[in-house]
């Protein structure tokens, strides 16, 4: 699945897809969970996993995103 419009897609830890495809960030490297897209707002958990949290991205708090 590709991260567009989603909470992470403008979290600072979000990384490149895994094949182009599967979402991927520091929290989660191997692929986000399907549970933290669907039914998790992650910008309210204090961490995602592994001691790192959300943090939004400065140019999408400029873009008002």
């Amino acid at each position: 699945m590709i991260c567009i419009g989603w909470a992470c897609d403008s979290c600072i830890h979000q990384r490149e897809n895994i094949d182009g495809w599967k979402c991927a960030c520091d929290a989660f490297p191997e692929g986000i969970p399907k549970k933290i897209l669907f039914e998790v707002d992650p910008r309210n958990l204090s961490e995602c996993n592994n001691g790192i949290g959300y943090e939004e991205r400065p140019d999408n708090i400029l873009r008002g995103i």
